[in-house]
């Protein structure tokens, strides 16, 4: 498709690199964030900043009378600080209020960025986009569902909506913006312990930011309005993951540190009861999805997008190669 692309979240990790795809591709960009200052190194012609909270309709809806297109990636992502009233408000509430915004003002695609956390945990097989939304758990992924029930009524009314949900992405991040998997890379690389909760052995599905960027593409250009795609990768567990980093940059690493499942659950409770966080946004949640395996078929996405997600080999040395010259820039 060709036209403007409006993107939402532009400022965040996936959304910078996105962004420059578009402007590669010479489209005229309008990238919607709250921090414009995030993106300032990447200038460019076709590119237009504009500042405005997705809460706020009147800081977007001007836009979209010359959009052609728009991709929907802001959030509010799941961490000790995030307020379950603030996530249910931007992730389900204002995520739909845009889509309804985009379906009056005639755009020709609204593609929503969810995330294959949605499906919930696979200890019971390999998730499909076929899978209930029940399973999803914590305060973002159950938001983040409610989001996709509602976009596809939309779609059954006229939308033309496509969902694609990416696994755990990781891959060349920005300061600003930097990555949670791709800091795990940096930590092991620079001699940090190799901390394995359980025995880290629960499978986890990771996936380049750059694969899941031209998924996000294709889904603009043939997926099918109503749809949901997941984009996956490779499977791996914590354990092998620290292996793998460690091979692939050719180091010993740092110590291992093991830590119970029993320990980690007890110590994050106390640690929510600390810090005042809320149920299903605190650390209990985010150990609880260490605990569990993540695992995702991508074969829909793979017919209908074309997706051909790159192996975890190819995906390390490209990360570990782009962390190591950021030392001597």
């Amino acid at each position: 498709m060709n036209g403007v692309a409006l993107v939402t979240g532009a400022s965040g990790f996936l959304g910078r690199s996105l962004v420059a795809a578009l402007l590669a591709q010479g489209r005229p960009v309008v990238a919607f964030c709250r921090e414009p200052a995030a993106l300032a190194d990447l200038r460019h012609p076709d590119l237009r900043i504009a500042a405005g909270d997705l809460r706020n309709p009147q800081s977007y809806a001007p836009l979209l009378a010359e959009t052609a297109s728009v991709f929907h990636l802001a959030a509010l992502r799941n961490h000790p600080r995030a307020r379950a009233r603030e996530m249910e408000e931007i992730n389900a509430g204002a995520t739909v209020a845009l889509a309804r915004r985009a379906g009056e003002a005639g755009v020709a695609r609204f593609v929503n960025v969810a995330t294959a956390l949605i499906y919930g945990p696979s200890q019971d097989g390999m998730r499909t986009e076929a899978d209930s939304l029940e399973g999803a758990f914590g305060v973002y992924a159950r938001s983040k569902a409610k989001a996709v029930r509602e976009i596809r009524e939309l779609a059954r009314a006229g939308l033309p909506a496509v969902t694609v949900c990416p696994a755990l992405v990781f891959g060349p991040d920005h300061p600003s913006r930097p990555n949670r998997i791709t800091s795990e890379i940096r930590r092991l690389l620079r001699g940090g312990p190799r901390v394995l909760v359980a025995g880290g052995l629960n499978p986890r599905n990771l996936v380049f930011v750059d694969d899941v960027v031209h998924g996000l593409l294709a889904a603009e250009r043939c997926g099918r309005v109503g749809e949901e795609y997941l984009l996956g990768g490779e499977e791996v567990s914590q354990r092998e993951f620290n292996q793998r980093v460690l091979a692939a940059a050719a180091i010993r690493g740092g110590p291992g540190v093991r830590i119970p499942a029993r320990l980690a659950l007890a110590a994050a409770r106390a640690a929510d009861r600390l810090y005042g966080c809320d149920p299903g946004c605190g650390y209990t949640t985010a150990v609880q999805v260490l605990l569990s395996g993540w695992r995702f078929h991508s074969g829909k996405a793979c017919r209908d997008l074309g997706f051909r997600p790159r192996g975890l080999a190819e995906a390390l040395a490209r990360t570990i190669e782009w962390i190591r010259e950021g030392e001597f820039r």
